[in-house]
């Protein structure tokens, strides 16, 4: 497997050694997971950018934390999902960490509710076109 560029920064200055993480970078790399995953898996409609990384507080050691949007699913339990859909996001160069909720369990769930109101758009699908 090809060796990934990580989205964190070092830089040295005399014996000081500084880390940052490149948010930029980080997000053009979700982004394109987010847009292929959307792609491959007709069940998935929205991904959802939340937390720190989202909100501009991310610092090295943070995570994304990514809610996908699912139209239906095959497997009962919210955690056992994110398992059919990490393979997108490998190669991003940070941890990713996935919230796999339906439609309806999104209503109910106070996370997934803040997640959809608050966060950041990474890919979203379109309205049904052609033939109907």
């Amino acid at each position: 497997m090809p060796s990934v560029r990580s989205v964190i920064r070092e830089r040295s200055f005399g014996s000081v050694r500084v880390f940052w993480l490149d948010s930029g970078l980080a997000l053009e790399r979700l982004r394109a997971a987010a847009e292929r995953l959307l792609a491959d898996r007709p069940e998935v409609s929205r991904v959802v950018l939340f937390g720190s990384l989202a909100e501009g507080r991310a610092v090295p050691g943070s995570d994304a934390d990514v809610l996908l949007l699912l139209e239906r699913s095959d497997r009962p339990r919210w955690f056992d999902r994110p398992l059919d859909y990490w393979p997108a996001f490998e190669g991003v160069g940070l941890p990713v960490e996935l919230f796999c909720y339906t439609r309806e369990e999104a209503e109910r769930v106070p996370l997934a509710r803040r997640a959809l109101e608050r966060g950041l758009v990474l890919a979203e699908r379109g309205p049904a076109t052609g033939p109907g």
